[in-house]
Protein backbone atom coordinates (compact mmCIF):
# COMPACT_ATOMS: atom_id res chain seq x y z
CA UNK A 1 0.00 0.00 0.00
CA UNK A 2 1.46 3.61 -1.13
CA UNK A 3 1.33 6.31 1.78
CA UNK A 4 0.79 9.89 -0.15
CA UNK A 5 2.80 12.16 1.97
CA UNK A 6 0.42 14.57 1.56
CA UNK A 7 -2.03 13.22 3.09
CA UNK A 8 -0.24 11.26 5.71
CA UNK A 9 1.43 14.75 6.83
CA UNK A 10 -1.88 16.35 7.14
CA UNK A 11 -3.23 13.97 8.94
CA UNK A 12 -0.61 14.58 11.69
CA UNK A 13 -0.52 18.06 11.85
CA UNK A 14 -4.51 17.94 12.00
CA UNK A 15 -3.81 15.63 15.12
CA UNK A 16 -1.19 18.36 16.84
CA UNK A 17 -3.62 20.86 16.58
CA UNK A 18 -6.80 18.70 17.92
CA UNK A 19 -4.11 17.78 21.09
CA UNK A 20 -2.70 21.51 20.97
CA UNK A 21 -6.46 22.47 21.14
CA UNK A 22 -7.09 20.45 23.88
CA UNK A 23 -4.36 21.49 25.81
CA UNK A 24 -5.33 25.09 25.45
CA UNK A 25 -8.95 24.81 26.22
CA UNK A 26 -7.96 22.91 29.53
CA UNK A 27 -5.99 26.04 30.59
CA UNK A 28 -8.94 28.33 29.06
CA UNK A 29 -11.18 26.40 31.91
CA UNK A 30 -8.82 27.00 34.69
CA UNK A 31 -8.51 30.79 33.79
CA UNK A 32 -12.30 31.38 33.38
CA UNK A 33 -13.45 29.53 36.21
CA UNK A 34 -11.45 30.83 38.85
CA UNK A 35 -12.58 33.69 39.64
CA UNK A 36 -11.03 34.44 42.54
CA UNK A 37 -7.45 34.42 43.79
CA UNK A 38 -6.86 31.38 45.85
CA UNK A 39 -4.73 31.86 49.01
CA UNK A 40 -1.48 31.35 48.13
CA UNK A 41 -2.20 33.32 45.03
CA UNK A 42 -3.10 36.53 46.95
CA UNK A 43 0.44 36.30 48.62
CA UNK A 44 1.60 37.56 44.92
CA UNK A 45 -1.01 39.89 43.83
CA UNK A 46 -4.00 42.07 45.03
CA UNK A 47 -7.69 40.67 43.77
CA UNK A 48 -7.76 43.98 41.44
CA UNK A 49 -4.18 43.06 39.87
CA UNK A 50 -5.61 38.92 39.67
CA UNK A 51 -8.50 40.17 37.99
CA UNK A 52 -6.76 42.09 35.43
CA UNK A 53 -4.03 39.43 34.61
CA UNK A 54 -7.50 36.94 34.17
CA UNK A 55 -8.93 39.00 31.66
CA UNK A 56 -5.85 39.36 30.19
CA UNK A 57 -5.12 36.03 29.34
CA UNK A 58 -8.49 35.53 28.64
CA UNK A 59 -8.52 37.84 25.75
CA UNK A 60 -5.01 36.25 24.22
CA UNK A 61 -6.22 32.48 24.63
CA UNK A 62 -9.37 33.25 22.83
CA UNK A 63 -7.67 34.98 20.23
CA UNK A 64 -4.84 32.24 20.33
CA UNK A 65 -7.59 29.47 19.90
CA UNK A 66 -9.32 31.86 16.87
CA UNK A 67 -5.85 32.46 15.01
CA UNK A 68 -4.53 28.53 15.74
CA UNK A 69 -7.95 27.61 13.82
CA UNK A 70 -7.62 30.18 11.09
CA UNK A 71 -3.78 28.95 10.71
CA UNK A 72 -4.70 25.23 10.41
CA UNK A 73 -6.90 25.73 8.14
CA UNK A 74 -5.06 27.88 5.87
CA UNK A 75 -2.37 25.71 5.50
CA UNK A 76 -4.24 22.53 4.79
CA UNK A 77 -6.52 24.16 2.35
CA UNK A 78 -3.02 25.75 0.58
CA UNK A 79 -1.58 22.79 0.91
CA UNK A 80 -4.55 20.82 -0.78
CA UNK A 81 -5.18 23.45 -3.17
CA UNK A 82 -1.52 22.84 -4.49
CA UNK A 83 -0.25 26.66 -3.91
CA UNK A 84 3.20 25.80 -3.51
CA UNK A 85 3.21 24.64 -7.18
CA UNK A 86 1.40 27.93 -8.31
CA UNK A 87 4.01 30.10 -6.37
CA UNK A 88 6.91 28.54 -7.99
CA UNK A 89 5.26 28.52 -11.18
CA UNK A 90 4.80 32.28 -10.55
CA UNK A 91 8.19 32.59 -9.40
CA UNK A 92 9.49 30.93 -12.32
CA UNK A 93 7.36 33.47 -14.82
CA UNK A 94 8.79 36.40 -12.81
CA UNK A 95 12.52 35.73 -13.63
CA UNK A 96 11.89 34.55 -17.33
CA UNK A 97 10.07 38.07 -18.07
CA UNK A 98 13.01 39.37 -17.09
CA UNK A 99 15.24 37.00 -19.02
CA UNK A 100 16.41 34.68 -16.41
CA UNK A 101 16.80 30.89 -16.10
CA UNK A 102 18.08 29.89 -12.41
CA UNK A 103 17.21 27.77 -9.50
CA UNK A 104 18.38 29.87 -7.36
CA UNK A 105 17.02 33.14 -8.50
CA UNK A 106 13.97 31.75 -8.45
CA UNK A 107 13.64 30.34 -5.15
CA UNK A 108 14.95 33.52 -3.82
CA UNK A 109 12.04 35.15 -6.13
CA UNK A 110 9.44 32.34 -4.20
CA UNK A 111 10.68 33.26 -0.57
CA UNK A 112 10.33 36.59 -1.42
CA UNK A 113 6.43 36.20 -2.84
CA UNK A 114 5.57 33.85 0.28
CA UNK A 115 7.00 36.60 2.88
CA UNK A 116 5.11 39.13 1.72
CA UNK A 117 1.64 37.25 0.80
CA UNK A 118 2.02 35.46 4.62
CA UNK A 119 2.50 38.79 5.57
CA UNK A 120 -0.49 40.66 3.90
CA UNK A 121 -2.23 38.03 4.66
CA UNK A 122 -1.60 37.56 8.35
CA UNK A 123 -1.45 41.65 8.72
CA UNK A 124 -4.95 41.99 10.42
CA UNK A 125 -4.23 39.30 13.15
CA UNK A 126 -1.22 41.25 13.85
CA UNK A 127 -2.49 44.51 13.99
CA UNK A 128 -5.62 43.36 16.36
CA UNK A 129 -3.10 41.69 18.85
CA UNK A 130 -1.10 44.66 18.68
CA UNK A 131 -3.91 47.55 19.21
CA UNK A 132 -6.97 45.95 20.51
CA UNK A 133 -5.72 43.60 23.20
CA UNK A 134 -2.27 44.38 23.78
CA UNK A 135 -3.55 48.13 24.30
CA UNK A 136 -7.14 47.20 25.68
CA UNK A 137 -4.82 45.69 28.66
CA UNK A 138 -1.97 48.90 28.56
CA UNK A 139 0.91 47.39 27.27
CA UNK A 140 0.88 48.52 23.48
CA UNK A 141 3.49 51.16 23.05
CA UNK A 142 3.51 51.51 19.59
CA UNK A 143 2.05 53.95 16.68
CA UNK A 144 0.52 52.57 13.89
CA UNK A 145 3.15 54.15 11.61
CA UNK A 146 5.86 53.03 14.03
CA UNK A 147 4.21 49.03 13.72
CA UNK A 148 4.38 49.44 9.89
CA UNK A 149 7.93 51.00 9.87
CA UNK A 150 9.25 48.34 12.13
CA UNK A 151 7.33 45.72 10.16
CA UNK A 152 9.05 46.52 7.08
CA UNK A 153 12.36 47.05 8.45
CA UNK A 154 11.96 42.99 9.63
CA UNK A 155 11.16 41.85 6.49
CA UNK A 156 14.18 43.45 4.31
CA UNK A 157 16.58 42.50 7.20
CA UNK A 158 14.86 39.17 7.53
CA UNK A 159 15.06 38.65 3.47
CA UNK A 160 18.33 39.30 3.28
CA UNK A 161 20.12 36.92 5.88
CA UNK A 162 17.24 33.72 4.16
CA UNK A 163 18.80 35.14 0.65
CA UNK A 164 22.43 34.31 1.74
CA UNK A 165 21.27 31.44 3.76
CA UNK A 166 19.25 29.38 1.31
CA UNK A 167 21.16 30.49 -1.64
CA UNK A 168 24.28 28.85 -0.09
CA UNK A 169 22.75 25.71 0.97
CA UNK A 170 20.72 25.27 -2.06
CA UNK A 171 24.17 25.28 -4.24
CA UNK A 172 25.97 22.80 -0.88
CA UNK A 173 23.13 20.63 -1.38
CA UNK A 174 23.65 20.25 -5.60
CA UNK A 175 27.33 20.46 -5.50
CA UNK A 176 28.12 18.44 -2.40
CA UNK A 177 27.51 15.01 -3.83
CA UNK A 178 26.55 12.10 -1.29
CA UNK A 179 28.25 13.89 1.61
CA UNK A 180 26.35 17.39 1.32
CA UNK A 181 24.65 17.02 4.55
CA UNK A 182 28.48 17.42 6.21
CA UNK A 183 28.82 20.19 4.02
CA UNK A 184 25.16 22.22 4.41
CA UNK A 185 25.41 21.17 8.36
CA UNK A 186 28.93 23.10 8.37
CA UNK A 187 27.54 26.19 6.51
CA UNK A 188 24.46 26.06 8.88
CA UNK A 189 26.42 26.40 11.59
CA UNK A 190 29.04 28.41 10.80
CA UNK A 191 26.24 31.03 9.26
CA UNK A 192 24.36 30.73 13.09
CA UNK A 193 27.43 31.88 14.81
CA UNK A 194 28.39 34.65 12.23
CA UNK A 195 24.62 35.96 12.99
CA UNK A 196 25.92 36.03 16.38
CA UNK A 197 28.64 37.39 16.22
CA UNK A 198 27.30 40.37 14.34
CA UNK A 199 23.99 40.45 15.68
CA UNK A 200 24.00 42.96 18.75
CA UNK A 201 26.17 46.01 16.11
CA UNK A 202 24.54 45.63 13.32
CA UNK A 203 21.26 43.85 13.53
CA UNK A 204 19.59 44.71 16.65
CA UNK A 205 20.77 48.30 16.83
CA UNK A 206 18.50 48.73 13.61
CA UNK A 207 15.42 48.14 15.58
CA UNK A 208 16.17 49.38 19.42
CA UNK A 209 18.44 52.18 20.49
CA UNK A 210 20.86 50.05 23.14
CA UNK A 211 22.48 52.61 25.63
CA UNK A 212 25.32 51.95 27.49
CA UNK A 213 24.78 52.37 31.27
CA UNK A 214 26.37 55.07 32.90
CA UNK A 215 28.10 55.18 35.98
CA UNK A 216 25.27 54.86 38.97
CA UNK A 217 24.83 52.24 41.38
CA UNK A 218 23.30 50.09 39.24
CA UNK A 219 26.33 49.67 37.22
CA UNK A 220 28.62 48.97 39.67
CA UNK A 221 26.15 46.69 41.76
CA UNK A 222 26.01 44.43 38.33
CA UNK A 223 29.61 44.62 37.76
CA UNK A 224 30.34 43.63 41.45
CA UNK A 225 27.59 40.48 40.54
CA UNK A 226 30.02 39.69 37.17
CA UNK A 227 33.13 40.06 39.09
CA UNK A 228 32.35 37.64 41.84
CA UNK A 229 31.33 35.34 39.59
CA UNK A 230 34.16 35.73 37.00
CA UNK A 231 31.63 36.65 34.24
CA UNK A 232 33.35 38.39 31.51
CA UNK A 233 31.40 41.16 31.20
CA UNK A 234 32.77 43.74 28.77
CA UNK A 235 29.57 45.90 27.98
CA UNK A 236 26.21 46.85 29.87
CA UNK A 237 22.74 47.98 28.06
CA UNK A 238 19.94 49.35 28.73
CA UNK A 239 17.53 48.97 25.53
CA UNK A 240 14.59 51.30 24.72
CA UNK A 241 11.78 48.03 24.98
CA UNK A 242 8.93 50.66 26.20
CA UNK A 243 8.96 51.88 22.73
CA UNK A 244 7.01 49.04 21.74
CA UNK A 245 5.46 47.60 25.12
CA UNK A 246 5.55 47.86 29.29
CA UNK A 247 6.70 43.89 28.88
CA UNK A 248 10.17 43.99 31.09
CA UNK A 249 12.87 42.12 30.21
CA UNK A 250 16.56 40.91 30.59
CA UNK A 251 19.13 38.75 28.78
CA UNK A 252 23.19 38.41 27.99
CA UNK A 253 24.99 37.93 25.03
CA UNK A 254 28.07 37.33 23.29
CA UNK A 255 30.81 34.76 22.81
CA UNK A 256 33.60 33.90 25.29
CA UNK A 257 35.24 36.59 27.02
CA UNK A 258 33.45 39.04 25.14
CA UNK A 259 29.57 39.34 27.45
CA UNK A 260 26.90 41.62 27.47
CA UNK A 261 24.05 42.41 29.49
CA UNK A 262 20.87 43.62 28.27
CA UNK A 263 18.32 45.07 30.52
CA UNK A 264 14.78 46.24 29.07
CA UNK A 265 14.16 49.84 30.75
CA UNK A 266 10.93 48.66 31.56
CA UNK A 267 12.52 46.29 34.06
CA UNK A 268 14.03 49.22 36.11
CA UNK A 269 11.94 51.27 38.70
CA UNK A 270 12.32 55.04 39.09
CA UNK A 271 14.87 54.47 41.70
CA UNK A 272 17.76 52.39 39.39
CA UNK A 273 17.47 53.60 36.11
CA UNK A 274 20.30 55.21 35.20
CA UNK A 275 19.02 56.42 32.30
CA UNK A 276 16.72 58.81 34.44
CA UNK A 277 19.71 60.34 36.02
CA UNK A 278 19.59 63.56 33.64
CA UNK A 279 16.95 66.68 34.63
CA UNK A 280 14.58 68.88 32.67
CA UNK A 281 17.94 70.51 31.70
CA UNK A 282 20.00 67.74 30.99
CA UNK A 283 21.85 67.92 34.43
CA UNK A 284 23.20 64.73 35.83
CA UNK A 285 20.60 64.00 39.22
CA UNK A 286 21.50 62.51 42.03
CA UNK A 287 20.52 59.04 42.70
CA UNK A 288 18.92 57.66 45.61
CA UNK A 289 21.11 56.24 48.29
CA UNK A 290 19.84 53.47 50.33
CA UNK A 291 18.64 55.36 53.08
CA UNK A 292 17.11 57.25 50.86
CA UNK A 293 15.00 54.32 49.39
CA UNK A 294 14.57 52.98 52.51
CA UNK A 295 12.99 56.17 54.08
CA UNK A 296 10.58 56.90 51.25
CA UNK A 297 9.32 53.17 50.85
CA UNK A 298 6.16 53.54 53.48
CA UNK A 299 5.45 56.90 51.18
CA UNK A 300 5.95 54.78 48.29
CA UNK A 301 3.28 52.08 49.52
CA UNK A 302 1.07 54.66 50.11
CA UNK A 303 1.24 55.81 46.73
CA UNK A 304 -2.01 54.66 44.71
CA UNK A 305 -0.54 54.96 41.55
CA UNK A 306 1.05 51.65 41.80
CA UNK A 307 4.97 51.65 40.34
CA UNK A 308 6.61 49.16 37.96
CA UNK A 309 9.73 47.89 37.49
CA UNK A 310 12.31 46.53 39.89
CA UNK A 311 14.64 48.03 42.85
CA UNK A 312 18.19 47.81 42.37
CA UNK A 313 18.29 44.90 44.73
CA UNK A 314 16.17 43.14 42.52
CA UNK A 315 17.32 43.55 38.93
CA UNK A 316 20.89 42.03 40.35
CA UNK A 317 18.51 38.96 41.51
CA UNK A 318 17.43 38.83 38.18
CA UNK A 319 20.81 39.24 36.66
CA UNK A 320 21.88 36.40 39.35
CA UNK A 321 19.45 33.83 37.48
CA UNK A 322 20.62 35.11 34.03
CA UNK A 323 24.22 34.76 34.68
CA UNK A 324 23.52 31.03 36.16
CA UNK A 325 22.41 30.49 32.86
CA UNK A 326 25.88 31.23 31.74
CA UNK A 327 27.64 29.32 35.00
CA UNK A 328 25.85 25.89 34.43
CA UNK A 329 26.73 26.45 30.31
CA UNK A 330 22.65 26.25 29.57
CA UNK A 331 23.55 28.55 26.26
CA UNK A 332 26.42 26.16 25.06
CA UNK A 333 24.46 22.78 26.14
CA UNK A 334 21.79 23.34 24.15
CA UNK A 335 23.50 24.98 20.74
CA UNK A 336 25.64 21.28 21.19
CA UNK A 337 22.76 19.05 21.26
CA UNK A 338 20.81 21.35 18.29
CA UNK A 339 24.08 20.30 16.29
CA UNK A 340 23.88 16.71 16.22
CA UNK A 341 19.72 16.96 15.58
CA UNK A 342 20.38 19.47 12.97
CA UNK A 343 22.83 16.76 11.41
CA UNK A 344 20.86 14.21 11.77
CA UNK A 345 18.28 15.76 9.63
CA UNK A 346 20.10 16.78 6.77
CA UNK A 347 21.25 13.08 6.96
CA UNK A 348 17.54 12.12 6.13
CA UNK A 349 17.08 14.58 4.30
CA UNK A 350 19.86 13.31 2.18
CA UNK A 351 17.73 9.88 2.03
CA UNK A 352 14.50 11.40 1.56
CA UNK A 353 15.47 13.60 -1.29
CA UNK A 354 15.94 9.99 -3.62
CA UNK A 355 12.07 9.71 -3.14
CA UNK A 356 10.60 11.66 -6.47
CA UNK A 357 7.07 10.39 -5.07
CA UNK A 358 7.23 12.72 -1.65
CA UNK A 359 7.33 15.60 -4.04
CA UNK A 360 4.85 14.28 -6.55
CA UNK A 361 2.15 14.11 -4.13
CA UNK A 362 2.73 17.79 -2.98
CA UNK A 363 2.11 18.57 -6.95
CA UNK A 364 5.54 18.46 -8.39
CA UNK A 365 5.77 16.16 -10.55
CA UNK A 366 7.69 17.34 -13.46
CA UNK A 367 10.63 19.69 -11.40
CA UNK A 368 11.15 18.91 -8.26
CA UNK A 369 13.29 22.03 -6.68
CA UNK A 370 15.79 21.91 -4.17
CA UNK A 371 13.96 24.71 -1.57
CA UNK A 372 10.86 22.88 -1.95
CA UNK A 373 12.35 19.33 -1.05
CA UNK A 374 13.44 21.56 2.06
CA UNK A 375 10.02 22.88 2.69
CA UNK A 376 7.97 19.95 2.50
CA UNK A 377 10.88 17.73 4.05
CA UNK A 378 11.44 20.09 7.21
CA UNK A 379 7.66 21.63 7.43
CA UNK A 380 5.85 18.82 6.85
CA UNK A 381 7.89 15.37 6.79
CA UNK A 382 9.47 16.38 9.63
CA UNK A 383 6.56 17.36 11.74
CA UNK A 384 6.77 14.75 13.94
CA UNK A 385 10.04 14.49 14.70
CA UNK A 386 10.22 18.53 15.51
CA UNK A 387 7.33 17.87 17.82
CA UNK A 388 9.15 15.56 19.77
CA UNK A 389 12.54 17.59 19.67
CA UNK A 390 10.06 20.56 20.97
CA UNK A 391 8.41 19.00 23.58
CA UNK A 392 11.88 17.56 24.79
CA UNK A 393 13.47 21.46 24.35
CA UNK A 394 10.37 22.74 26.77
CA UNK A 395 11.67 19.62 29.82
CA UNK A 396 15.26 20.48 29.59
CA UNK A 397 14.49 24.50 29.44
CA UNK A 398 12.83 24.06 32.84
CA UNK A 399 15.10 22.58 33.94
CA UNK A 400 17.31 24.99 33.84
CA UNK A 401 15.39 27.57 34.76
CA UNK A 402 15.32 25.81 38.07
CA UNK A 403 18.82 25.12 38.35
CA UNK A 404 19.50 28.89 37.86
CA UNK A 405 17.13 30.04 40.36
CA UNK A 406 19.12 27.61 42.47
CA UNK A 407 22.22 29.54 41.89
CA UNK A 408 21.02 33.14 42.55
CA UNK A 409 19.97 31.98 45.34
CA UNK A 410 22.91 30.37 46.17
CA UNK A 411 24.74 34.11 45.61
CA UNK A 412 22.67 34.89 48.55
CA UNK A 413 19.71 36.92 46.08
CA UNK A 414 17.06 33.72 46.70
CA UNK A 415 14.64 36.77 48.92
CA UNK A 416 14.89 38.89 46.38
CA UNK A 417 14.59 36.92 43.38
CA UNK A 418 11.04 35.86 44.97
CA UNK A 419 10.18 39.62 45.24
CA UNK A 420 11.54 40.66 41.48
CA UNK A 421 9.69 37.15 40.17
CA UNK A 422 6.67 38.93 41.52
CA UNK A 423 6.58 42.31 40.85
CA UNK A 424 7.55 40.53 36.90
CA UNK A 425 4.13 38.58 36.90
CA UNK A 426 1.94 41.71 38.52
CA UNK A 427 4.15 44.05 35.85
CA UNK A 428 3.50 41.79 33.11
CA UNK A 429 0.10 40.55 34.01
CA UNK A 430 0.81 36.73 33.65
CA UNK A 431 -1.92 35.03 35.14
CA UNK A 432 -0.63 32.88 37.94
CA UNK A 433 -2.05 29.65 37.96
CA UNK A 434 -1.75 26.73 35.29
CA UNK A 435 -3.04 23.81 34.11
CA UNK A 436 -0.85 20.76 34.93
CA UNK A 437 -1.04 19.07 31.50
CA UNK A 438 -0.96 22.67 29.75
CA UNK A 439 2.09 23.73 31.07
CA UNK A 440 4.22 20.77 30.91
CA UNK A 441 3.77 20.70 27.73
CA UNK A 442 3.86 24.40 26.83
CA UNK A 443 6.03 26.80 29.41
CA UNK A 444 9.30 26.58 28.80
CA UNK A 445 9.67 28.47 32.21
CA UNK A 446 7.70 26.98 35.57
CA UNK A 447 4.65 28.49 36.70
CA UNK A 448 5.20 30.84 39.05
CA UNK A 449 3.79 29.38 42.06
CA UNK A 450 5.96 25.88 41.20
CA UNK A 451 9.31 28.38 41.07
CA UNK A 452 8.30 30.15 44.12
CA UNK A 453 8.29 26.88 46.57
CA UNK A 454 11.37 25.44 44.96
CA UNK A 455 13.18 29.26 45.75
CA UNK A 456 11.96 28.86 49.27
CA UNK A 457 13.23 25.16 49.54
CA UNK A 458 16.68 25.82 48.16
CA UNK A 459 16.59 28.94 50.69
CA UNK A 460 15.54 26.34 53.47
CA UNK A 461 18.46 23.74 52.26
CA UNK A 462 20.85 26.47 52.39
CA UNK A 463 20.09 27.24 55.98
CA UNK A 464 20.33 23.53 57.49
CA UNK A 465 23.77 23.62 55.46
Amino acid sequence: MEINYMYASLVFLTLEFIWDTYLILRQRRVTKETRDPPEDVKKLMDKDTYVKSRLYSLDKINFGIIKDVYDHFETVGLTLGFCLVLLWNLSGSTISYFGYSNEILQSNVFLAEVTIISFVIHLPWSLYRTFVIEERHGFNKMTLGFFFKDSAKKIVVSQIITTLLISCLIYLIQWGGDYFFIYAWAFTFAFTLAIFFVYMDFIAPLFDKYTPVPESPLRTAIEDLAKSINFPLTKLYVVDGSKRSAHSNAFFFGFYKNKRIVLFDTLLDESCNPLLGLDETGKKKEFPSEETSSETKEDEHKDEKKKKGCSQDEVIAVLGHELGHWYHGHVWKPMVLNQFIILGMFYLFGILLKNKQMLADFGFTKEQPTLIALLVIFQFIFSPINRVFSALSVFITRCFEFQADRFAVGLGHGAKLQDSLIKLVTDNLSFPLADKLYSTFTFSHPPILERLEAIRAEMSNKKKD
